[in-house]
């Protein structure tokens, strides 16, 4: 890989829903690419593993972050409300590289063209039961959400408090956690 290096991104913790959705889209980009070794031709970035390999490197990036397996690394820090009021939806700051974010993007459109379309790719997808181009769509666009003044003050906020630290808001800090939930949440809705 080569570019710009690791973006500075918050991801919510979805717990199990976004395990479950990397993997049931890392099982259609395996039995694609098992199509392609059988000599299907597939679409620019689900040609030769690119989005295979992009998932997986995303997904290292992202697990520790995520339900359980934040907890079992530490980092499964708590994020409250003004006063300890509420608990929200933890955030967490990751590390992405935009290029995998983008070959990501790049094969969910690719999917989402199959699947009106007719071929391999379609029938994978139809095979797969879930709507795979929605999650791919969804988890690319988590990662690649452009940064505001909000999510810039929230994401400074979270990495001064460090890994896995309850955090609790101020006034200000909860209205940028508002405005960037609120955004989070249009690229993830609840499943």
């Amino acid at each position: 890989m080569s570019g710009p290096g690791p973006r500075a991104v918050l991801v919510p913790d979805l717990g199990e829903d976004l395990a479950r959705a990397v993997e049931e889209l890392e099982s259609l980009l395996l039995t694609l690419k098992a199509a392609e070794e059988d000599g299907a031709r597939l679409p620019g970035p689900l040609a030769n593993g690119a989005a295979l390999t992009a998932l997986r490197r995303l997904w290292r990036a992202l697990a520790p972050s995520q339900g359980r397996r934040a907890a079992a690394a530490r980092l499964a820090g708590r994020l409250y409300a003004p006063g300890r009021s509420t608990e929200h939806v933890p955030l967490r700051v990751v590390d992405v590289d935009p290029l995998d974010v983008a070959t990501l993007s790049a094969a969910a459109a690719a999917l989402g063209r199959a699947a009106v379309g007719t071929g391999v790719v379609r029938e994978a997808l139809e095979s797969c039961g879930a709507d795979l181009v929605a999650a791919a769509a969804g988890i690319s666009g988590l990662l690649d959400l452009a940064d505001t003044a909000e999510s810039i003050v929230l994401r400074e906020r979270l990495a001064a408090a460090g890994p896995g630290a309850d955090v609790v808001l101020t006034p200000a800090i909860e209205e940028a956690y508002q405005a960037t939930a609120d955004r989070l949440n249009a690229m993830w809705p609840r499943r």
